[in-house]
This record gives structure tokens, C-alpha cells and sequence, in this order.
């Protein structure tokens, strides 16, 4: 991989790197999900710059170049995420549906009462 290459992914890595401490300080993002998506940044800076281990990726997919591997990689963990993050929002449906059913059956109690009043 060119060095200019691996300027731009550094780059583009440290400007994720600032999103993720400004979201974090904002409290828009959990301490969780902060230290996943540094150990993510930390592994990319990695493969980048270390081109034994992108050339043994690279040979492992079968691919041209190895910035085709760090491409596939990429894609891999944003397909992991987007299950994970569906799964996510899922369960939370589930919970709201709970709680608004929880919620109708509370009103529906309370207008019987003043109702029998």
C-alpha cells in the first residue's frame, strides 16, 4: 500500500478517533461502545501500517492488493454491526410494545376506578 494511502486512512482514523472522544463528552455514546469503536480504529491503524500482516490478510482472501483486504475487512465489520445494532433496536421494540401494553392496561384500571365512582 502507498504511503499516501496510509496517510489518508491514518487520517481519516484520527478524525473517528476525535468524533468518538466528542460524542463520548457529550454523553451521546456509552463508555461501551466508545471502547469498541477504539479497539475498531486501533486494528485498522494496525493493519495499515503493518504490511506483513495486511499481505497475510491479503493472501488469506485471496485478494490483489491489500487495500482490496482492509476493503473486505471494512465491510465485514460494518455487515457484524448492522446485525448487531438490528438486534438492537429489536429487543428495544419489544420493550416499548411492553411497556405501552403495561401502560394501556394502568389507564384502563384507573378509568374503571373513577368510572365506579
Amino acid at each position: 500500500m502507498s504511503l499516501h494511502a496510509k496517510l489518508i486512512i491514518t487520517l481519516v482514523a484520527v478524525f473517528n478517533t476525535l468524533f468518538v472522544l466528542e460524542m463520548l463528552r457529550k454523553r451521546k455514546l456509552t463508555e461501551s461502545y466508545s471502547l469498541l469503536w477504539f479497539l475498531v480504529i486501533g486494528v485498522i491503524l494496525f493493519a495499515t501500517w503493518m504490511e506483513r500482516f495486511l499481505f497475510y490478510v491479503t493472501r488469506l482472501f485471496g485478494a490483489v492488493v491489500p487495500v482490496s483486504a482492509l476493503t473486505l475487512l471494512s465491510l465485514v465489520f460494518i455487515l457484524v454491526m448492522l446485525i448487531f445494532f438490528s438486534m438492537k433496536i429489536a429487543k428495544m421494540e419489544r420493550k416499548i410494545r411492553e411497556m405501552a401494553q403495561q401502560v394501556a392496561l394502568a389507564n384502563a384500571s384507573a378509568d374503571n376506578r373513577q368510572g365506579k365512582r
